[in-house]
């Protein structure tokens, strides 16, 4: 049930996402543009995301879900209307319901798998992410080329948005508080504190993810005006490859995941990952782009589940929606500072010069693993132990 509602609130999100270049573009905004616009979402999912951690823990991670849901549905409806202005507004808006829909569910997957097999649960929950990067992106394209209305692609995403809500009923009572809404929205009488919402042990692992999430934009927002632009046609296919191919490598790689260390299959992400990007400088056919997909999603299959796992390990006890809220806050870090800098080298150095940046942030993970390695490096049977 789980993965079924991660299917629908990521295609709500990613639908509007892949598309959104491309409305602002046709809006008459530049790349740049575009880039702020991505990076309004990212802004208020960052802020309010500890609260949704909040929320999740002394509350219903059921409830939040619900809200969240309930949130991406109606707005990316609003996205529609023909102005920068309010797509700017109505995605900033989405990026709470985001932060609702990630932080609970990743709580409720961490609640309810066994802590010896969090790599292959981690892994599997990420197939049901996968599968909406594999086909939501190539759905609103094949709906945008067929009908030629943004329109019906944001329309579609609000559909889904919404089912994700209503279906949410369906759920069992996992990680309930207990705590009325009202009072869990309350401020403490006692002083409040950034160690009351974020949890400090697994700041390591968010910034290994913010390394990944900032190349994100590359590979994901600015692919498609990249083919555009040298004229080549179908780039829906990138994602098909994308996404079947992170699908096959995560559901191979799951019982692997929880052997040796976090911080093995990490390291060799960072890498494959460095030689993605590599292969993107070359793109200049849909068979290049095609074969850096590929690359890529093996690269993310290896890291995203492990780092995934090494923040539930590092978890405080009774706060994983903290934990998880901390940790996915990272994903809206990496992404809103990625958007704008892509943009920003496009306009400087073309868009090989953006994949030589995505290349040094993966360098740049890889360097820190490697540093950090007395934590991530740990054997996970005595992380366990311990």
């Amino acid at each position: 049930m789980l993965c079924a509602v991660t299917v629908l609130c990521y295609c709500s999100y990613q639908i509007p996402t892949v598309i959104l270049p491309l409305f602002v573009q046709g809006l008459g905004g530049s790349p740049v543009v575009a880039g702020l616009v991505f990076s309004s979402f990212s802004v208020t999912s960052f802020v309010l995301r500890p609260l949704m951690g909040h929320l999740t823990d002394t509350w219903s991670a059921r409830g939040t879900l619900f809200g969240g849901g309930a949130i991406l549905g109606v707005l990316a409806l609003a996205c529609a209307i023909p102005s920068i202005w309010v797509t700017l507004v109505a995605n900033a808006i989405r990026g709470i319901g985001w932060g609702a829909c990630t932080t609970s569910l990743s709580t409720s997957v961490a609640l309810t798998s066994a802590p010896a097999r969090r790599g292959e649960a981690s892994g599997y929950y990420t197939v049901a992410t996968t599968l909406a990067s594999a086909f939501a992106p190539a759905l609103a394209f094949w709906l945008l080329d067929a009908t030629g209305q943004f329109p019906a692609v944001f329309g579609l995403a609000g559909v889904a948005g919404l089912i994700a809500a209503a279906a949410t009923g369906l759920f069992p009572r996992v990680a309930s508080g207990g705590t009325s809404l009202r009072r869990a929205l309350a401020l403490p009488r006692s002083r409040v504190s950034l160690g009351m919402f974020v949890d400090r042990p697994v700041l390591l692992a968010s910034l290994l993810l913010t390394c990944i999430t900032l190349t994100a934009p590359v590979s994901f927002a600015f692919v498609p005006l990249h083919a555009k632009g040298i004229g080549i046609e179908n780039i829906s296919w990138y994602f098909v490859a994308s996404g079947a191919t992170s699908v096959l490598a995560r559901l191979l790689l799951g019982r692997t995941a929880d052997r040796a260390s976090r911080g093995t299959w990490i390291a060799a992400g960072y890498v494959v990952l460095i030689g993605a990007f590599f292969v993107f400088t070359l793109a200049q056919r849909l068979e290049v782009f095609i074969a850096a997909a590929i690359l890529n999603a093996i690269g993310q299959s290896l890291v995203q589940p492990s780092l995934l796992a090494f923040a539930m390990d590092r978890a405080e006890p009774g706060r994983m929606g903290k934990a998880m809220a901390t940790y996915s806050m990272f994903y809206r870090v990496g992404e809103g500072t990625g958007a704008p800098i892509a943009g920003a080298l496009i306009v400087a150095f073309g868009y090989s010069g953006m994949y030589v940046g995505a290349m040094f942030f993966a360098a740049l993970g890889l360097i820190l693993t490697l540093v950090n390695w007395g934590a991530v490096g740990t054997p996970i049977s005595r992380v366990l132990a311990g």
